[in-house]
């Protein structure tokens, strides 16, 4: 189940992101909305005030292995979530307060995993985001979610600072964002990218990793 930790750590966790291209990195938000007017923390095309720049992030590609995810999802892209009337802030906000994660069955381990898929052309375009959890059985999904299959195939991972989700995280995003295809260890895929985070015990201490499909 989510902690009460997690959801303290998550919920307040909103900021205005750095403004990057959108071509380079979804709209991601990777934090709680505090409401649902707020642009999501990890939002790095909805910027206005930039965020601090992130720190070198040693960058490792992997061969991952097919996983699956069970969660809610919206279909999106960076301008909506950019103009303030954005779906992921409520996304977030409806699975904080609502427990809709705790319904997921066989989930494995305590931690949450946000999944970008469906790409309609790069960051640019449209694209499906899905918030659940691993699970190691999807044969009980529950009304209103969906099943997501993390294709095997090499992902650069990413991982960001240590602190503060509303600090760590958009800097992560943009630093990825400036990164070129020979720093990310190939050409981003624009198929499958996605996020991790592991439970939390104290907010200021937050630390996640992102999961960018290349090739």
């Amino acid at each position: 189940m989510l902690s009460a930790a997690w959801k303290l750590a998550l919920l307040p966790a909103l900021v205005v992101a750095p403004a990057v291209s959108a071509q380079t990195t979804p709209a991601a938000t990777q934090t709680a909305p505090a409401t649902q007017q707020t642009a999501p923390a990890a939002t790095p095309d909805t910027a206005a005030t930039p965020a601090p720049a992130a720190s070198p992030a040693a960058v490792k590609v992997e061969d991952q292995d097919s996983f699956t995810v069970v969660g809610v999802t919206v279909r999106t892209n960076n301008d909506a979530e950019a103009s303030g009337q954005g779906k992921i802030p409520e996304l977030w906000q409806n699975a904080m307060t609502s427990g809709q994660l705790d319904q997921i069955p066989n989930r494995v381990g305590d931690g949450m995993v946000v999944v970008y898929s469906d790409y309609a052309t790069d960051g640019s375009g449209d694209f499906t985001y899905t918030l659940g959890v691993r699970v190691s059985s999807a044969d009980k999904i529950p009304d209103g979610m969906v099943k997501r299959v993390i294709p095997t195939g090499k992902y650069a991972v990413v991982q960001s600072d240590q602190g503060p989700p509303q600090e760590v995280i958009p800097a992560l995003w943009q630093h990825i964002a400036q990164m070129t295809p020979q720093q990310l260890g190939g050409t981003r895929s624009y198929q499958t990218d996605f996020e991790i985070y592991p439970p939390i015990t104290d907010p200021g201490t937050m630390q996640m990793t992102a999961h960018i499909g290349v090739k």
